[in-house]
């Protein structure tokens, strides 16, 4: 019972971080150009990584377990985008997007196998 009320506390916590990264994201394509956006973004990849880290171990499989780290790795493509927010190299500025995407795709490839997995 302890352990189902925490993973639905690690979710809550991935979910609003997720929300908060994409919206933060988002903004300035229309236009909206905050200074502390990128902090937003930042705290949010952070939050990210947090709630990956502290998801429990998805089983014994070996497949299970390589999706739970691509999972994790997609988090760190998060953050390597938010740092990239930060640095004043023009040419990094841009590829915050290419991390974004990345990680995006690592994710979406992972936690879709992990709930195809869980269903055999």
């Amino acid at each position: 019972m302890k352990h189902n009320i925490n993973q639905r506390y690690i979710n809550l916590l991935l979910c609003v971080a997720m929300l908060a990264m994409l919206i933060a994201a988002i903004l300035p394509i229309f236009g909206i150009k905050w200074e502390w956006l990128r902090y937003a973004f930042a705290a949010a990849a952070v939050l990210t990584l947090v709630a990956q880290l502290l998801t429990p171990n998805p089983g014994k499989s070996l497949r299970a377990r390589r999706l739970a780290r691509m999972n994790v790795w997609s988090s760190v493509l998060y953050c390597v985008s938010a740092a990239c927010l930060f640095i004043h190299d023009s040419s990094m500025q841009q590829s915050w997007v290419a991390f974004l995407l990345a990680g995006a795709v690592l994710q979406i490839y992972a936690t879709l196998m992990l709930g195809s997995n869980s269903s055999k």
